[in-house]
C-alpha cells in the first residue's frame, strides 16, 4: 500500500469517527479491553463506558538520573521488581492496572470503597519503593503517587488485527480530568523544588488613606483630591510574593520602587527548597476517605498534610503524606 493510499484510508477513519455517535453507559466496575460494552467498529455507533471513581498514577522519581548512574542490568531488575510489586499491590486492594508506559503505571478502582482502596494501594506502593530501596544498596529509589476522583469516559481505540499483533494494536483511552490531575500530582510526588521568594515591606498609597476615614479636600484650584503629606503614606506592611509575582508587579518611578501601587520600603530575596510528600491526594479524595469511614490500620485523615505550595492545573487543596505500612 502506497503513502497516498494509507493517508486516504486514515482520512476515511477520521470521517467515520467524526460522523458516527459515541454512546457512554454508566458502570461501577473497571472494564477490560475486551469488554463487550466497548466497541470501535467502522460505520457503526461507538460504545463506551463512564465510570466515576478513583484513579491512581505512580511514577519512578529521577529515573533518568538513576539510569545514568547505574548499569542497565541493575535498572532492568529495579523496573521489573517495582512494576511487579505495583501490579500485585493494585490487585490486592481491588485496583485494576490499565496502562504501563515506561516507568509510569495507571491504576483504576471500582466505585465501591474507591477512596479507601486507592489510598491503601498508594501506601502499599510506597512500601514497595521502601523495599526496593533496601534491597538495592546505593540506589536512591523513590516514587511519586497521585490520586484523584471523578468521572472518566472509557473508549476502546486501535486497529483490529489477527494473531499475536491484536493486543498491542488496541487499548483503552481514559478521558477525563481525574486522569490528568492524578498524573499531574504524580509528577510532583517526592519531588524537590526550589523557588525564589521576595519579602517586601510596603507603604500603601491612597487606598489606605480612605480606609482611615480622614478628611480630604476637593476644593482645590485643579478640582482634584489633595492629601496632606503626613497622611499620604502609612505604616509599612509585610508581603511575601513569588519571583514571577514580584517581576510582574514591580515598577520604578523617579528612582522610587513600587509594587502594585505601593511604595517598597525594604526588599529581601530568599531561595526556598520544598519537597512534596510521596503520595498526593486531591481535596475530593481526602474528603471521600472521611465519608467512607475509617478502617483499621489506615492513616487518619488528620495525618495527611495540606500542601502549602499550589500545583499547576490542580484546583482546590492538595493533601500529602509519605507513609508506609507498620507491619
Amino acid at each position: 500500500m502506497g503513502l497516498k493510499s494509507i493517508m486516504s484510508e486514515i482520512e476515511e477513519d477520521v470521517n467515520d469517527i467524526t460522523n458516527t455517535d459515541f454512546v457512554y453507559n454508566d458502570t461501577e466496575t473497571v472494564p477490560p479491553s475486551d469488554d463487550s460494552g466497548l466497541s470501535y467498529e467502522k460505520n457503526k455507533e461507538k460504545k463506551g463506558k463512564e465510570l466515576t471513581s478513583c484513579v491512581l498514577y505512580v511514577d519512578i522519581r529521577n529515573s533518568v538520573l538513576l539510569t545514568e548512574k547505574h548499569s542497565s542490568k541493575v535498572m532492568g531488575k529495579i523496573y521489573t521488581a517495582f512494576t511487579k510489586g505495583v501490579i500485585k499491590a493494585a490487585r490486592h486492594h481491588g485496583g485494576h492496572t490499565r496502562n504501563i508506559i515506561g516507568d509510569r503505571v495507571m491504576i483504576v478502582f471500582p466505585q465501591e470503597k474507591c477512596f479507601t482502596n486507592a489510598i491503601r494501594c498508594a501506601i502499599s506502593i510506597n512500601h514497595v519503593a521502601k523495599i526496593i530501596n533496601e534491597k538495592f544498596k546505593g540506589v536512591d529509589f523513590k516514587c511519586g503517587i497521585g490520586i484523584d476522583h471523578g468521572k472518566m469516559q472509557i473508549t476502546k481505540v486501535g486497529v483490529p488485527r489477527k494473531g499475536k499483533e491484536n493486543q498491542p494494536n488496541r487499548g483503552l483511552v481514559w478521558a477525563g480530568i481525574p486522569a490528568n490531575i492524578a498524573s499531574r500530582l504524580t509528577d510532583m510526588g517526592n519531588k524537590k523544588i526550589t523557588r525564589t521568594m521576595y519579602e517586601l515591606n510596603v507603604k500603601s498609597i491612597l487606598s489606605d488613606y480612605f480606609s482611615q476615614s480622614q478628611p480630604y479636600r476637593l476644593n482645590t484650584p485643579t478640582g482634584k483630591y489633595q492629601f496632606p503629606a503626613s497622611t499620604y503614606l502609612y505604616q509599612p506592611k509585610p508581603l511575601s510574593v513569588t519571583e514571577s509575582e514580584f517581576l510582574s508587579g514591580v515598577k520604578i518611578e523617579n528612582g522610587i520602587s513600587f509594587f502594585r501601587s505601593r511604595q517598597v520600603i525594604s526588599l529581601k530575596k530568599n531561595v526556598e527548597e520544598y519537597t512534596y510528600p510521596a503520595i498526593l491526594l486531591t481535596e475530593q479524595v481526602y474528603k471521600g476517605l472521611i465519608n467512607e469511614g475509617l478502617e483499621p490500620n489506615l492513616y487518619l485523615p488528620g495525618d495527611w498534610t495540606e500542601q502549602k505550595l499550589a500545583i499547576r492545573n490542580v484546583k482546590g487543596k492538595v493533601y500529602g503524606g509519605s507513609y508506609t505500612w507498620k507491619l
